[in-house]
């Protein structure tokens, strides 16, 4: 049976302001996680509708050095209007990579329902037993990385985060949508500000808590609101 279509509340690639490169600092500290590779009890995988083999070598590198030993990935059918997207779930596209027969000893988990970052969460709490997880290490999309920190305090806020941020891919090949690139394009600007938005609409209805980040979101308003007054 086909996916239904879903839309999004915000567009992925919204149309972005011109950017000063104290608009570029700010959005880059907000909305992207540095990368953290800690031995932890869980490696949380965010869905994704893309990269699933370079999502499985992360996952393979992260059992192979002994950082990690149980791996709960997450991701159902997202279908999204205007996204690339396939039948199959997002967590079962991911796990098809990893060669399972080398990890007889490690315990790997799939969710299959979930449609978004909040999603993800919420649907994982069916799927295993998180009572008695204190680390967690996420590997999310990169620009998104704040956010999925974001919603995962939500829900465990006693647990220690790190963080594994994977660039994507952008329409050049030198400039993926990673902290150090993302605004050298205009699909990473306008993608990065879409997720600004994203963070301040979803913080302020009560998505995940915003209090560490609602001075940087303030901050990227007041600039965007001078460079307004400036133009007009």
């Amino acid at each position: 049976m086909e996916s239904k279509e879903l839309f999004r509340e915000i567009v992925k690639v919204a149309e972005s302001p011109d950017m000063d490169t104290e608009l570029i600092e700010a959005l880059t500290s907000l909305c992207f996680q540095e990368e953290s590779l800690e031995p932890t009890d869980l490696l949380f995988v965010f869905g994704s509708n893309v990269q699933h083999r370079e999502i499985a070598d992360i996952i393979s590198y992260m059992l192979n050095a002994g950082l990690v030993n149980q791996v709960l990935i997450t991701g159902g059918v997202a279908n999204y209007n205007g996204s690339f997207y396939k039948k199959e779930a997002e967590s079962a596209l991911i796990k098809s990579y990893i060669p399972l027969e080398k990890y007889a000893d490690k315990q790997i988990f799939t969710e299959c329902k979930s449609k978004n970052t909040l999603d993800n969460i919420v649907e994982a709490q069916k799927v295993f037993s998180f009572k008695n997880i204190r680390s967690m290490t996420f590997l999310s999309h990169s620009y998104a990385s704040t956010r999925a920190s974001l919603c995962l305090k939500r829900f465990f806020p006693s647990v220690m985060l790190h963080c594994i941020p994977l660039p994507l891919p952008s329409d050049y090949l030198k400039y993926p949508i990673s902290r150090q690139m993302w605004s050298k394009t205009e699909y990473g600007r306008g993608l990065v500000w879409g997720e600004y938005l994203r963070l301040q609409t979803y913080g302020q209805r009560g998505d995940f808590p915003i209090t560490e980040i609602r001075g940087s979101l303030e901050h990227i308003k007041a600039l965007t609101e001078q460079k307004s007054l400036h133009v007009a």
